[in-house]
């Protein structure tokens, strides 16, 4: 019998498909500098605190605090080995990294003294299930996304910080189609609307979907994308809310980075689906939204929109994570502890 490898299994592994290419520049866009790395980390989490600030997290138990160029790279004692997908800033100082991994490797570290000291807060209790994802609606409630086990996913709810965290009710999530999942690859398949709405996206399972849940978290709708999720390696990747409220919605397929097909999606305020947007070919698996200005990227490279006007393509070099901190500047996050500064 051919077994063939978990959607899991490819995610960790896929970023070996795409060399990194030179970062470019497009006229009125900007460009992206790309400084040295201190480490080898698979980098995925990450989360900007404030002016040139940021903090990223990824593989082999690694973070780092920057600053513009400069990198500050840590590891946390007894931590080295766990996969920090996952990474929320309430401040420069404070600070939940959020592991991904099967049973008790899906665990919760917190810092309050800029990374000094850590301490294990939360570890997950399911020896079936796997997080993704972690937002924050604001200093006290936030969510986890996890894999489905028992049926649907698991959406955890926390209403004081992260101390402790309860599963949302059954009734409240759809049940999850044949092998649907959610993908670990740029803490951005959960997010949370200025509003309190809260959208995940999955794959997997034939159609890409999007649950989403207007009343902050309580019952959530699925509803389908015109992103492909025809294969284990296939799906919707992120999700963004932009200040409209228009929801935005990245993917493709990471086993084949340059494949062709909706790799990007919105559901504008007011419709109740998905429309295209035409945007260059290839794999996206994170987008992020500040203004007016929209920018995805993946191991295909990074795209930008702004004022409305069409996505092209800024950087051929493969990334995982981005997050603009202002229309005109952003951090992005990738393979082999890549930090990218965007500036237009």
């Amino acid at each position: 019998m051919i077994i063939q490898p978990s959607r899991r299994d490819l995610v960790a592994g896929g970023v070996a498909t795409l060399v990194a290419g030179p970062a470019l520049a497009a006229d009125g866009l900007g460009g992206i500098v790309m400084p040295a790395s201190p480490t080898d980390s698979e980098l995925r989490g990450l989360s900007p605190t404030g002016g040139k600030s940021y903090w990223a997290s990824g593989s082999k138990g690694w973070l780092i605090r920057g600053k513009g160029e400069r990198q500050d790279p840590m590891r946390i004692i007894g931590a080295e080995g766990l996969d920090f997908r996952g990474l929320h800033a309430f401040d420069d100082n404070h600070l939940l990294a959020m592991s991904a991994g099967p049973g008790p490797n899906s665990q919760l570290w917190r810092t309050k003294d800029g990374g000094k000291t850590w301490k294990r807060i939360y570890t997950n209790q399911d020896p079936d299930g796997f997080w993704d994802s972690i937002a924050f609606v604001d200093g006290k409630r936030g969510f986890i996304l996890g894999d489905p086990t028992q049926g649907r996913f698991t959406v955890l709810y926390t209403a004081n910080g992260g101390e402790t965290w309860t599963r949302l009710k059954d009734q409240g999530v759809p049940p999850a189609a044949p092998n649907e999942g959610a993908f670990a690859a740029s803490n951005g398949c959960i997010a949370i609307g200025k509003r309190g709405q809260v959208a995940f996206c999955t794959g997997g399972a034939g159609k890409a979907r999007v649950y989403l849940s207007r009343g902050g978290g309580g019952v959530f709708v699925a509803a389908d994308t015109p992103i492909l999720a025809d294969a284990g390696t296939k799906g919707a990747f992120a999700v963004a809310f932009g200040k409209d409220n228009t929801l935005w919605v990245c993917g493709g397929d990471y086993k084949n980075p340059t494949a062709q097909g909706v790799n990007l999606a919105r559901l504008s305020p007011g419709r109740v689906t998905f429309e295209p947007v035409a945007a260059p070919a290839g794999y996206l698996s994170s987008v992020s939204v500040h203004g007016s200005t929209v920018m995805a990227t993946g191991l295909a490279g990074t795209i930008v929109s702004r004022k409305g006007a069409p996505f092209e393509r800024i950087s051929s070099a493969p990334m995982n994570t981005v997050r603009l901190t202002s229309e005109k500047s952003g951090v992005l996050c990738g393979p082999k502890g890549s930090i990218g500064l965007w500036k237009a």
